[in-house]
């Protein structure tokens, strides 16, 4: 199996997700500084030079100030750093981002497929092989979910209210799905107008599945409008799909375009 993969697009939000954490913990260390102002500028010692004597002042302000945006910026470096960074997963010995654990799942296809990781920016993850093309949207949170056709649930916990800055959060993932196969769908028919494909788009089909990726992800399905998977039965999926409208020059041309989509982005 081929893949392509924007390692710069990931190791740049990993950065980016390390450094907002850094200087959320920064405002938080100045928050906790300011705390302590009327122990170094007592309230009735009026205090030498416009800083101090803003400091003497302000400082509750600056102190409950800094602690929300601190929290608010080292939650957001979280989220970055939870979808695009190595992590232990827990029950296993796995140390992998996310895209590496969906490059794992789909081991042992041949050359005919080919991998796209956040290299396509409509579709993080998608496959193309004689079957046709494949879409993934990615769950790395700890869950546990409902799912009752087309509808989502993640029932609630005290874990889930102290996490929910920092988790990617649930979402509709069949919505989300959907309007990925749909991008992708455009994009073969922008190809088609820009005379880089020469083939039908609506005989290329695109199939998608929503992929839960961690092990302790508790999921109860009834009647899923949309495959629901674990990591192990993603190869299951693909293979399960009959047909093979991409074989020989079709599937080269759509790979080879979209392979060129990536190298633009």
């Amino acid at each position: 199996m081929k893949v392509y993969r924007n390692l710069s697009y990931i190791k740049a939000r990993e950065r980016l997700g390390r450094r907002i954490t850094l200087a959320g913990l920064l405002v938080l260390l100045l928050g906790l500084a300011a705390s302590f102002t009327p122990n170094w500028l007592p309230p009735d010692e009026p205090a030498q030079g416009a800083v101090l004597r803003f400091l003497q002042q302000y400082w509750a302000y600056i102190s409950f100030g800094a602690l929300a945006v601190g929290f608010l910026a080292s939650s957001a470096g979280s989220y970055f750093i939870n979808r695009f960074a190595p992590r232990r997963w827990p029950g296993t010995k796995q140390i992998a981002r996310p895209d590496e654990l969906i490059e794992r799942s789909l081991k042992g296809f041949d050359d005919k497929y080919t991998l796209f990781l956040w290299a396509l920016a409509s579709a993080p993850y998608l496959l193309v092989g004689p079957p046709g093309i494949f879409v993934f949207v990615v769950r790395g949170d700890k869950a546990q979910v409902r799912v009752e056709g087309d509808s989502w649930r993640e029932r609630f916990s005290l874990g889930r209210i102290l996490t929910a800055f920092t988790r990617e959060g649930l979402g509709n993932p069949s919505r989300e799905l959907e309007e990925t196969r749909q991008a992708v769908q455009e994009l073969l028919r922008q190809g088609v107008d820009a005379d880089q494909l020469h083939l039908d788009p609506a005989g290329v089909p695109v199939h998608g599945a929503v992929v839960f990726i961690h092990p302790r992800a508790q999921l109860t399905l009834e009647s899923p409008t949309v495959p629901v998977l674990r990591p192990n039965e993603v190869k299951k999926f693909v293979r399960s799909i009959k047909g093979r409208p991409l074989n020989g020059s079709p599937l080269r041309e759509v790979t080879e375009y979209l392979a060129g989509m990536q190298e633009r982005s």
